[in-house]
């Protein structure tokens, strides 16, 4: 019994897509004014392809359809990239100083330290501490600036998206 059914409703859309193309497609027609300039190119570029004008013309509007809401958002887009990349110029700006001054008091606190055995000691042990205590704050921080990234292009792709 189903595949009494199934044949029927093939039967059925077969029998739907001679009835389409049999009826001529209406294809609305569209006119508009161009410059004496702008006409000249569209001539040559229909000329360079070999196709004719309408051809061009309808390819132009096809893509402009197509690409319309890129090209909306595209400002909106640099100017978030643009942000993005000044917040990171800061952070490392940020990162750069930081460095420097940790390099500072590295050199200062060893110069004053070394001189015994039991100060190295105490400086090595205090250096190995500070990193375990770096590299977590450093896992800490890049998880954030992680979430961060993502909401900020989720965001984004929300905004596009509507």
């Amino acid at each position: 019994m189903v595949e009494v059914v199934l044949i029927g409703m093939e039967a059925l859309a077969e029998m739907d897509d001679q009835k389409t193309a049999e009826k001529p497609e209406y294809k609305p027609r569209v006119e508009t004014k161009l410059s004496r300039q702008d006409f000249k190119r569209v001539d040559d570029l229909a000329k360079e392809d070999g196709v004719t004008k309408a051809e061009i013309v309808r390819e132009a509007v096809l893509w402009y359809l197509a690409n319309r809401d890129e090209l909306r958002n595209e400002p909106r887009d640099s100017m978030i990239t643009t942000s993005i990349e000044a917040m990171t110029n800061r952070v490392c700006a940020m990162l750069a100083r930081q460095g420097r001054l940790i390099g500072t008091l590295f050199e200062l606190t060893y110069a004053n330290m070394a001189s015994t055995k039991e100060g190295k000691a105490a400086f090595d042990s205090a250096l190995t501490s500070a990193k375990q205590k770096m590299a977590k704050a450093v896992e800490k921080d890049e998880r954030e600036l992680v979430e961060g990234m993502k909401r900020t292009v989720e965001a984004t792709q929300k905004v596009k998206a509507s």
